[in-house]
């Protein structure tokens, strides 16, 4: 008790006559004023976040399923790892939000007394930390499996998309095992002994190297298509406009950005209550942004179906140039998930009495002599 008195006399310079409850966790910045009735928050930025997000994967979930069942007809092993990331990121949003309402995390540190501590939300935490690598691991590995059909003829390209599920799975699996022995109880002490550790502390090293590593996976999910692109014999202009349409999961790599730095600055800050929220909020969309890029092709396809805008803008650019048209249409852009090869694709047969399902499904021969047969620029 004596060090604690001492402790508090040092850090608040003040005699500590009132209850240990009511001690503050953490003297505030100089010029800053202390209210624990009346504390600023960042709580709103996770709930406005979760009150988008949340729908949004119902949607692109939807949609996707859609596409599947009552278009395309027919589903692969990425469209299982696919529903079963989208469940696991609603799960972790809703995790996310329990943290923060309960009642500790998303105050700054120095607003908050020792009676606000909770067993309860250092469980949450340690919960948070566990779950994530296996989730974002799903999201990415439902993203190697789409590469791996798109891109089958391409043996370097299937070795990549391999070894990125192993190196993947196993440092996010790794991550998870190393941050629950180093924050989980033990010898019967509490989440709050447990979590006020040396060895618990380090932690926050864990969170910068995975961070990085989140990162450079990233980049690496977003440069594999490109080379493989690259060899089509299409137009410049046609390449450029498929590696466009993958380069929209760049959004994912922003995001993974910008938790990366958030974590490098509370890495040097004791305001650790307050830094959790930007956090996990990065890493809420950057999950939220790998959803949508695995939806892109089935909201192609399910626009063409309908009529809607975007049919409408690939039938005029079917007029003005059929090759394009035909080019769109064999692409996982285009709404199927097809596989791109050197210079042809695998298709799905279709009847000879349905003729547009042929047109929209199937890529045959004289349309791959016609892509082949153009010149490069």
């Amino acid at each position: 008790m004596s060090t604690a008195v001492a402790t508090f006399e040092a850090t608040t310079g003040t005699q500590p006559n009132l209850p240990i409850a009511s001690w503050p966790l953490a003297p505030p910045p100089p010029g800053r004023l202390v209210s624990h009735r009346h504390r600023e928050s960042n709580i709103h930025q996770i709930h406005v976040t979760a009150a988008v997000c949340i729908p949004l994967i119902v949607l692109l979930a939807a949609i996707r399923a859609y596409n599947k069942i009552a278009i395309n007809r027919g589903r692969t092993w990425d469209d299982y790892t696919f529903m079963l990331a989208s469940v696991c990121t609603i799960v972790y949003i809703g995790v996310v939000t329990a943290l923060l309402d309960d009642g500790m995390f998303g105050f700054h540190i120095w607003d908050l007394v020792v009676g606000d501590l909770r067993n309860s939300s250092f469980l949450l935490v340690l919960i948070i930390e566990a779950i994530w690598g296996p989730f974002i691991w799903f999201i990415k590995l439902s993203v190697f499996l789409m590469y791996l059909q798109l891109f089958h003829p391409f043996p370097w390209a299937r070795r990549m998309a391999w070894l990125g599920i192993t190196v993947t799975g196993l440092f996010y699996f790794s991550v998870t095992v190393a941050r629950i022995a180093l924050c989980a109880p033990r010898g019967g002490d509490s989440y709050i002994e447990a979590f006020s550790t040396a060895r618990c502390h380090s932690t926050k090293k864990v969170g910068i190297a995975s961070g990085s590593f989140n990162v450079v996976s990233d980049i690496f999910l977003l440069a594999l298509p490109v080379p493989c692109v690259w060899k089509l014999s299409l137009k410049r202009k046609q390449k450029m406009g498929v590696i466009a349409g993958f380069m929209t999961g760049i959004s994912a790599l922003i995001s993974s950005i910008l938790g990366l730095w958030f974590r490098v600055i509370n890495d040097n800050e004791v305001d650790d209550t307050w830094n959790i929220t930007p956090i996990y909020l990065a890493l809420v969309v950057e999950m939220a942004c790998g959803i949508a890029f695995l939806v892109g092709p089935s909201i192609a396809s399910v626009a063409k179906r309908h009529g809607l805008g975007f049919s409408a803008c690939v039938k005029r650019i079917n007029d003005d140039d059929g090759l394009r048209g035909r080019f769109i249409r064999m692409t996982s852009f285009g709404g199927e998930s097809r596989t791109l090869g050197k210079q042809h694709w695998h298709g799905h047969k279709a009847s000879a009495d349905s003729d547009t399902k042929l047109r929209s499904t199937t890529t045959d021969s004289a349309t791959i002599d016609e892509v082949n047969s153009q010149p490069k620029y």
